[in-house]
This record gives C-alpha cells, sequence and structure tokens, in this order.
C-alpha cells in the first residue's frame, strides 16, 4: 500500500501538468495575458538584462522602451530589479499608435474618441479598436503603429559622440553632385503634385505608384511593387535598385514616401513638400546613378501609407529583409524643399546607435551640398519611415528641413510646388546623393579593384614565454595591385586607422591582439604603384575576448605557426 501512495504521488504531479495543458486548449480558453510596459533607461545593467532574457522590444523612445511582456517576463523583470510601469493589457485584435501631440485642444479632443496613455514629452499611447478609427486623428498629428514583432535589445558598443570622416573635395563627388538639375526636381514634384490626391486609399496614390516604377523602368533599372493591403485597401511600395558589384550581399538604401493627405485628403492633397520633395530626389539620384558601377547594392524605395503611420516601411521590414543581406545604412528623405528662413540647413536625426551615420552625411552634405547639416540624436524622432528601420536595429537618418515642421502649408492643400526654395532644394538633394555614393562607395576608374572575398578569423599561438591571440585575415588578389592596406577600428563604420607601415604584399596578414575584450572592425584595400588605393572591402568585426563575428575555421594558417582556439 505505501508503494502505490508513493507511486501516486510521483505520478499526479505529471498528471495534473497535462490536465491543465488540456484545458488550455479547450473552445474560449483565454491565452496568458501580454502586457505592454513602459521601462525608463538609465536603470544599472537594464540593456544587459533585456538582452539576457531575450524580452521583446517594441519600441524605443529618446528615455524609455515600451516592452511587451507575458507573466513569467514580467516577474523575472521584477527579480532582477528593473522597475517599469505597466500601461495596458496588450490584446492582437487592438491598435496601437504613438502619436506627438503639442497642443492641448488636440490632446483634450483625442482623448475623447481614444484611450490616451501619457509617454514622454509630447508622445503618448493611442489605443484602438479597429485602424479606421485612426482617420478620425487631426492631420497635423504625427503618428505611427506599434510594430507587430519587436527586436531583442543588446548591450551594444560603446560609441563615441563623434566620428572622424575625412573632409576634404573628392574630384569625382563634385562631378556627381554637378549632376543634380533643380528643374529636373520641379518636373518629379510637379508630376507627382498632378495626380491631385495622393493619399493611400485612393487611384491617385496607385497612379503616382505606377509613375514611379515606369519612371524607374525607363531609365533601365530593374523595378518591383510590394503590395499590401492596410485597413482593406491596396497599397503598394515601389523598389529598384543597382546591384553592387564587389559585396552586393552589403546594402544602402535611400527611400521617401510618395503618399500624401491634407484635410481634404479624398480629393485634394497635392503634397509638394510632404513628400512629393523627398520623392523627387531619391528619383534624381535614380537617374544619375542608373549605369554607375558600386561596391555595394545601392537600394532605391518609395514608400506607401506612411501617414497611416508609416505603414509601407513597417510592412517592408516585416517582409522584405533578407537575412543574407547586410543593410548598412538608410537615408530617408521626407520634407527637403521648403525653407522658412535663409541660409535654411537640414535637420539629421538618427538615434545614438546611427550616430556614425549622422556625422558622416552632415560632412558630406556641407561639402557637397553644399547646405549645413543640424545633427539631431532623439531616439523619440519616429515619425517618419526610417523608424521602421531602427525597430530592427538598423542604422538609419531622417533628412528633414526642420523637425519641428514650421512649414505653413504642412498637409494642406495649399502644399504646392510654387512653395519651394528650388536652391535649397537642390542643394539637399545633392548633399543626400553624395551621402549614398559615399556609403555604396562608386567605383572610381583607373583605380584599383576592391579586394573581394575579404574573411577573418581568430587563432592562438603558444610559445614559452606567452600566449598570443591573432586575428587572420585573407582576401582575393587585385590585379594590377602592387600592395594592400589594412584597416583597423573600435567602431563599425569610421575612425579606420591603417595597421600595417608599408604595404602588404601577400594576400593575407595576422594582426596580433594583446589582453583584449574589445571588439575590433576590419577592412582592406590594395594599392597601386602610383599610390591609388581603392574603396574598403566589406567591414568584418571579431570579439577578441570570445569569437569573430565572420570566423573562416577552414583556413589553414600553419604557415604562421598559430592554431585555432
Amino acid at each position: 500500500m505505501m508503494l502505490n501512495v508513493r507511486c501516486y504521488r510521483r505520478v499526479l504531479p505529471a498528471l495534473l501538468i497535462v490536465l491543465f495543458s488540456c484545458l488550455s486548449l479547450l473552445p474560449g480558453r483565454q491565452p496568458a495575458p501580454l502586457f505592454l510596459v513602459q521601462v525608463q533607461k538609465n536603470q544599472p545593467g537594464l540593456e544587459n538584462v533585456l538582452w539576457q532574457e531575450k524580452i521583446e522590444c517594441l519600441l524605443e523612445l529618446e528615455g524609455s522602451y515600451l516592452l511587451r511582456l507575458d507573466r513569467e517576463e514580467n516577474l523575472k523583470l521584477r527579480s532582477r530589479g528593473i522597475s517599469f510601469k505597466r500601461l495596458a493589457f496588450y490584446v492582437h485584435n487592438r491598435v496601437y499608435l504613438v502619436a506627438r501631440i503639442s497642443r492641448a485642444a488636440e490632446l483634450e479632443n483625442i482623448s475623447s474618441r481614444f484611450s490616451v496613455l501619457f509617454l514622454e514629452g509630447s508622445d503618448y499611447l493611442l489605443v484602438a479598436r479597429d485602424p479606421s478609427e485612426l482617420e478620425e486623428l487631426p492631420v497635423r498629428v504625427r503618428r505611427r503603429l506599434l510594430p507587430a514583432s519587436g527586436k531583442t535589445l543588446s548591450p551594444g558598443v560603446a560609441l563615441p559622440a563623434e566620428f572622424v570622416w575625412r573632409s576634404v573635395k573628392d574630384e569625382l563627388y563634385e562631378l556627381i553632385a554637378a549632376e543634380v538639375s533643380a528643374d529636373n526636381l520641379r518636373d518629379r514634384v510637379t508630376a507627382l503634385q498632378n495626380f491631385g490626391t495622393r493619399y493611400a486609399p485612393t487611384t491617385g496614390c496607385l497612379q503616382a505608384g505606377q509613375y514611379i516604377y515606369d519612371y524607374l523602368t525607363g531609365l533601365g533599372l530593374p523595378a518591383s511593387f510590394q503590395d499590401f493591403y492596410y485597413n482593406s485597401y491596396l497599397c503598394r511600395n515601389v523598389i529598384s535598385e543597382i546591384r553592387g558589384q564587389t559585396y552586393p550581399e552589403q546594402v544602402v538604401i535611400i527611400c521617401a514616401h510618395y503618399d500624401s493627405t491634407s484635410d481634404q485628403r479624398w480629393t485634394l492633397a497635392p503634397g509638394a513638400d510632404d513628400n512629393g520633395s523627398g520623392t523627387g530626389a531619391v528619383l534624381e539620384a535614380a537617374r544619375i546613378l542608373a549605369g554607375r558601377p558600386f561596391d555595394f547594392t545601392v537600394r532605391f524605395i518609395l514608400f506607401s501609407a506612411e501617414e497611416q503611420g508609416l505603414v509601407g516601411s513597417l510592412r517592408y521590414v516585416q517582409e522584405r529583409l533578407d537575412p543574407s543581406e547586410n543593410i548598412l545604412a538608410v537615408i530617408n528623405l521626407d520634407m527637403v524643399a521648403y525653407a522658412d528662413r535663409l541660409p535654411e540647413d537640414l535637420d539629421l536625426i538618427g538615434n545614438r546607435s546611427s550616430s556614425w551615420l549622422v556625422d558622416r552625411v552632415a560632412i558630406l552634405s556641407e561639402l557637397y551640398g553644399p547646405v549645413a547639416g543640424k545633427k539631431i540624436i532623439d531616439a523619440s524622432f519616429v515619425y517618419s519611415d526610417h523608424a521602421s528601420f531602427w525597430d530592427r536595429g538598423i542604422a538609419a537618418l531622417c533628412v528633414i528641413e526642420d523637425a519641428s515642421v514650421p512649414n505653413p502649408y504642412y498637409h494642406k492643400t495649399t502644399d504646392t510646388v510654387d512653395t519651394l526654395n528650388f536652391d535649397f532644394y537642390r542643394s539637399a538633394a545633392r548633399g543626400s546623393l553624395i551621402g549614398l555614393v559615399d556609403l555604396a562607395q562608386v567605383i572610381r576608374p583607373g583605380y584599383p579593384s576592391t579586394p573581394k572575398n575579404f574573411n577573418l578569423g581568430v587563432g592562438s599561438h603558444a610559445s614559452i614565454f606567452n600566449h598570443l591571440k591573432g586575428v587572420f585575415l585573407s582576401w582575393e588578389a587585385v590585379p594590377g595591385a602592387s600592395g594592400y592596406n589594412v584597416y583597423r577600428s573600435l567602431e563599425p563604420r569610421a575612425n579606420f586607422q591603417k595597421i600595417n607601415n608599408g604595404l602588404i604584399y601577400d594576400t593575407h596578414h595576422v594582426d596580433v591582439l594583446l589582453a583584449s575584450d574589445s571588439t575590433f572592425y576590419y577592412t582592406v584595400t590594395a594599392a597601386d604603384s602610383l599610390g591609388r588605393e581603392s574603396n574598403f572591402s566589406r567591414v568584418l568585426s571579431v570579439n577578441a575576448g570570445i569569437s569573430p563575428v565572420n570566423s573562416l575555421r577552414h583556413l589553414l594558417w600553419s604557415f604562421f605557426g598559430f592554431s585555432w582556439n
């Protein structure tokens, strides 16, 4: 009898688990609740905890994160000393929107129609039952939908406040920038304005998308539509590219949204500045660069339904991101042709991990626009298509005439081509074009080719005196090259320093590392007998204390006397 009791006690817990599992599958059984919470930044070890627990972050603002937690994650954060504010239950059939509401009267009006929760500054979380309810929002209120899925935060790397980039004018860049035509920009914006309205649900917007597609294919570029439905109406992103010749998997994106809105959006929304200007600048970049060779792939994307909360770009990052690609940078152009004062500058807005990109484009914009770029690091500026890429940890910046939008014609029927300043517009288009050219690495006639198949791995060598760790670098030989240079940095996209004193004549090199847990970034160039140097290869990284990010372990470096860890 005692044996039976013991067996019963052992079997009972398993039976209860099976029973509760079966009950959870019964019709009408509610899934475990999810919570939408706000976590203030600057809590000790916060990012490490979120990374270790693989907590899903739906949105980052300047001072906080919006997270979606289940009950277990809720308890884990509390047990690890992380404080947070619970905003609401997360219900999958609800629509969650972050909106910037700066006027008290607007806030009062919106609060009477929606569930409104304060986040920070002028940013609020709105909850709606259906996307159609969002049509009731005032057209001046900036908005963005919360993505259906988020990213897992990582501790990241320590980034400097400023990045060093070359500030000497380049003759080829000057020639390319000079091709930007104010007349062409005017023609593109006028053509878009002539559709009457490009409000996303209208046929005018679909026709504008077809116009963009036809323009790109007319340049000899491949183009495609990304069709999607929002609130039951068809929308189309338009995508085109110039495929890179050396590392096509490395991609630089220039983008803009082509849809428009106004207080008479169904019938008249000319949207010349917002955002015919950004669209026109992307199309002008495509015209100038079509037929030019690049090391990396240049991708042109024109998004639809941005005015509905970044719907087009959200769909792009949800459905079209290719894990085999590495998106190096995104330049998003949104309102770049209205000057409320002269001389006008450009606001270049990034989050902290995009700081290097803002610095780089700011220098190039000032050199080749010429137009001054005002650097703004503000993770809360999530109201244009760059923010959809921030959600996925991709470096992106927004180029805009003014973050505060002083344009008196903004989202009105009077946003027409005659209100634009084409001298400023041309300068803005030139600056962003050269930023794109520089990032994608235009191939220069007569210069050595960029080394292909750059790879690295980590190995170690033990001797009587010490134990050394080395980074093994290899690449393909470049015809006509006299030698090669290897560069290293502690940042992923800037501040590279040459580590070899003289040219390297082999197609491999070892960088011996002293005791360090830092992440190092490497790239290689080829040089010829005239001292001309190629573009950088792709950038690869390795954590000296752990393992390579891109390791080629099949390489046998026995002739160096090294063995793999």
